[in-house]
């Protein structure tokens, strides 16, 4: 069997970070004389990267742009209040390192492409002791587009010398799934996480799969007849 390349979402897929996240922003916001946002909607906020994350804290609305000088006067904040709280009260989820080691005994390749600034994305991945398991790492902010652009996905496949019918994208959410159906990758969603209103079964994945335990198996399906 060819080479196998597993990329993997971070937030909502391989570790539980909105409480840290939330706590941060909450903070932030009330500092600049803002209502919370509390956790729960943090939670539906999450997936497309820092900067849209503020301005849906800022504005409450999902497409929301806040005023330039109260969103720089957040996002500073925040950013800062993250950086020194980023694996405090957040977790990583069930049988995802006993699963990053069996996927890594079976000789499959593994990355981490996440719509995170790079630099958080290192430093979460370092501090829960999962970066020793990524051959290679993409943050938002690694390229010039992030997901649901296809570029991270089509980055990390060259940069590996994997090929597209041998690459699997593992994530919580539709910017995952969408990612993954641009740049013509098999996709795998997971139904916990971070997807929101959104029942990502309905939006055409390859596979869904309820524990990261069902993982290796739902791969290994999957590249059934992809040489």
């Amino acid at each position: 069997m060819s080479q196998l390349l597993a990329l993997f979402d971070l937030d909502g897929t391989l570790v539980d970070s909105a409480p840290d996240i939330s706590l941060a922003l909450d903070s932030a916001l009330t500092v600049c004389a803002l209502p919370a946002v509390g956790e729960h909607l943090v939670r539906s906020y999450i997936g497309e990267g820092s900067k849209r994350l503020v301005h849906r804290a800022i504005t409450r609305e999902y497409e929301g742009i806040a005023d330039k000088d109260l969103y720089d006067q957040v996002s500073k904040i925040f950013l800062n209040n993250y950086a020194n709280n980023i694996f405090v009260k957040s977790k990583i989820y069930p049988k995802v390192t006993e699963t990053l080691d069996e996927l890594k005994n079976r000789k499959i390749y593994l990355g981490c492409i996440t719509n995170k600034p790079y630099e958080f994305a290192i430093s979460l991945l370092k501090t829960a002791d999962l970066f020793k398991y990524f051959a290679v790492v993409i943050g938002g902010d690694s390229l010039p587009k992030k997901k649901p652009a296809p570029e991270p996905i089509i980055y990390a496949m060259k940069h590996l010398g994997i090929r597209r019918e041998n690459t699997t994208m593992i994530g919580d959410s539709i910017t995952d799934l969408n990612a993954a159906q641009n740049a013509g990758v098999k996709s795998i969603c997971v139904t916990y996480g971070y997807s929101g209103d959104v029942d990502l079964s309905t939006q055409n994945p390859d596979k869904t799969i309820h524990s990261m335990e069902e993982l290796p198996k739902a791969i290994m399906s999957l590249s059934i007849g992809s040489d």
